[in-house]
């Protein structure tokens, strides 16, 4: 079924109508007033591709794979969506430019001292344990080490990937 590359990949491309580039209006393609819930929608859309991508190739390994790859991408977006409220809370709103925004100058944790340090979130005492978070949700969500396992080549022949990275006919062909 073609319908499931095409699934993964648009997603993937509309996140970026929110995603600001560089400063505004230039590097921006749209500003919208909930470009982050838009970013997350659209980030979610890929668990259709995985479990459909591995349902149209008639092949249990292949169905199993996606099954659990999306399985372990819905079971780490709960984090990651609670990751984001406190930068939500700082910024006081959901667009992604006006997030950007609200990280502009500096931030001097210490009233007095020179140490001045950019005005970025993980700075702040309150927005490090959810960046923490927000960066161990996302190497999940891309299934990077440790958190590889819907692709355990071992035991299911790389999962998903069996058939649309062409091993199906590697295997036939060699053995």
């Amino acid at each position: 079924m073609n319908v499931a590359p095409v699934l993964a990949a648009f997603p993937a491309i509309a996140t970026f109508s929110v995603i600001p580039m560089g400063p505004p209006p230039a590097f921006v393609v749209t500003d919208i007033n909930v470009g982050l819930l838009l970013f997350l929608a659209m980030s979610s859309l890929g668990v259709y591709a995985l479990v459909l991508g591995g349902w149209s190739s008639n092949n249990k390994y292949a169905l199993l794979g996606g099954l659990r790859s999306s399985a372990q991408m819905i079971s780490y977006e709960l984090a990651m969506g609670l990751s984001i409220i406190p930068v939500l809370m700082r910024s006081g709103t959901m667009s992604l430019v006006g997030i950007v925004q609200a990280q502009a100058g500096t931030y001097r944790p210490i009233p007095g001292l020179p140490l001045a340090l950019p005005n970025w979130g993980i700075f702040h005492w309150y927005l490090f344990v959810p960046f923490v978070v927000f960066l161990i949700t996302m190497f999940a969500e891309t299934n990077r080490a440790p958190f590889d396992l819907p692709e355990a080549e071992g035991e299911l022949v790389a999962g998903f990937h069996t058939e649309y990275s062409s091993m199906k006919w590697a295997m036939f062909f060699l053995g």
